[in-house]
């Protein structure tokens, strides 16, 4: 008997990617045929996102959609999970009463069993098994268990998340009561789903946790991110990783010194720094001055050659004023980042700083955003400008719709990019190049606004090493 298929959309971060991919393959492992396209599924999961309220606003908007389809007679089930139902699930069961199934972050491996009574027709009881009931109750403590399967998809790259959790204090952070304290792996556990993703054809990792560098802390054996990397550098195939959401904390010299003398490590390194002017950190409750920020980027500059830096600065939080707000544009100046990302600050319900008086008027913080984003889109356009005429070596990453009679057209990045977050690199080929491959290319233009166009000729072509 054929099983029905199911369809995933998963919203928000590479956190919540890397969580879709394990409900996917723990239906798989049940025989439910997943499917990519959704028109054809009898079920859909939408694994929600509910940090800001933009995310907030696509994940309603989202499963409004796919209720619409089931009430068409279009689907049979919609399963809601991920981070709305763990802060919203009450609210969410009476706005969505045509929602079959809640899955707290708890909860995702519940997922086969949900599916298997959907598949026959058995209504679920939302109120009981569903949303964990039996489940411990920690906090929103996030599955993660030390040993997963993984399988390379169809990309050369690949997520791993090592921890789960924060256990910081962030006055305007909802993710602990998200997701709970902060939780690690194991690195015997982490490194077999490792092996497992290199020996399926995956060259490149993406280390992923709400707090990277505080890796192991929470571990009896007192294993942190220097360790894991240290084995991570003995692990034959891989030839990229990088470093993801990285709280500015415990970037000691050792972590430091080996990420330098690394042969897989892409210089890479993403540090969400929030702000720098030092009366609006210690209202945001980080704990690191801006004397201390600045001392960590020059470090991490001086020492490690093929740095890429990346951060999210945050405007308009609670009683910034125009000198904090031009300490921040000073900052970004001094510090070139290679890429930034922006947001403007927002109340989120039960977060300190929702609270205080001296919120910021929309506009405002709207006009500020547009200022540092002019800032940092001038200093990339430099630093894009200095690849023009120069080589580099480039990922292939898949093949590009624009391909045509001139010659393949592929898609692709250098060190310096992570997926789906930074710039893109395209790439012109008069041969066929293997997807997952290593190419060495010649810049030849721009591709406003953060992209480059690379030419790859026969004489430079090189496969992977």
């Amino acid at each position: 008997m054929s099983r029905s298929k199911i369809g995933f959309v998963s919203l928000g971060c590479p956190k919540n990617l890397v969580d879709t991919e394990a409900m996917i393959q723990a239906v798989s492992a049940k025989r439910f045929v997943v499917t990519g396209n959704q028109d054809e599924a009898d079920m859909v999961v939408i694994n929600t996102c509910g940090f800001l309220d933009p995310a907030k606003r696509e994940s309603m908007d989202t499963i409004s959609e796919f209720v619409e389809k089931k009430k068409l007679g279009r689907l049979k089930a919609v399963v809601v999970a991920g981070c709305m139902t763990e802060r919203y699930l009450e609210p969410m069961q009476k706005t969505f009463p045509e929602v079959d199934a809640f899955i707290r972050t708890g909860d995702f491996s519940k997922l086969p069993e949900i599916a298997e009574r959907l598949e026959s027709q058995e209504r679920l009881d939302q109120r009981l098994s569903l949303i964990g009931e039996d489940a411990p109750q920690l906090q929103g403590h996030s599955e993660l268990p030390d040993f997963v399967s993984r399988a390379g998809g169809l990309r050369p790259f690949a997520y791993v998340k090592i921890s789960e959790g924060c256990n910081r204090k962030c006055s305007f952070c909802i993710i602990p009561k998200l997701r709970g304290r902060h939780h690690s792996r194991s690195i015997d556990g982490i490194l077999d789903e490792v092996h497992q993703l290199v020996g399926s054809g995956v060259r490149e990792l993406i280390l992923i946790a709400q707090d990277l560098t505080s890796y192991g802390r929470d571990r009896p054996e007192k294993q942190g991110l220097f360790e894991l990397l240290s084995e991570l550098e003995k692990v034959e195939g891989l030839e990229w990783y990088r470093l993801m959401y990285n709280y500015p904390k415990f970037f000691h010299d050792d972590l430091i010194d080996l990420l330098s003398n690394s042969e897989k490590f892409t210089g890479y390194v993403d540090i969400p720094l929030q702000h720098i002017s030092d009366r609006i950190l210690r209202r945001m409750n980080r704990p690191e001055k801006s004397q201390e920020v600045r001392r960590l980027i020059s470090s991490l500059r001086s020492r490690i050659s093929k740095l890429s830096l990346r951060t999210t600065l945050m405007v308009g939080f609670p009683g910034e004023t125009e000198a904090d707000f031009l300490d921040l544009l000073d900052f970004v100046r001094e510090s070139e980042f290679d890429h930034l990302g922006a947001f403007t600050y927002f109340p989120e319900q039960g977060t300190p700083s929702a609270n205080f008086s001296d919120q910021i008027d929309q506009v405002v913080k709207e006009e500020r955003y547009g200022r540092l984003m002019e800032l940092q889109q001038g200093i990339q356009q430099e630093k894009l400008e200095a690849f023009r005429g120069t080589s580099l070596d480039v990922r292939v990453d898949s093949l590009s719709s624009e391909s045509n009679r001139r010659g393949f057209r592929y898609l692709g990045r250098h060190s310096g990019q992570a997926p789906e977050i930074d710039g893109l690199v395209y790439l012109e080929s008069a041969q066929a190049l293997e997807i997952g491959s290593l190419v060495r290319a010649k810049v030849k233009d721009i591709v406003a606004p953060y992209d480059l166009l690379v030419k790859v000729s026969q004489a430079s072509l090189k496969l992977a090493c």
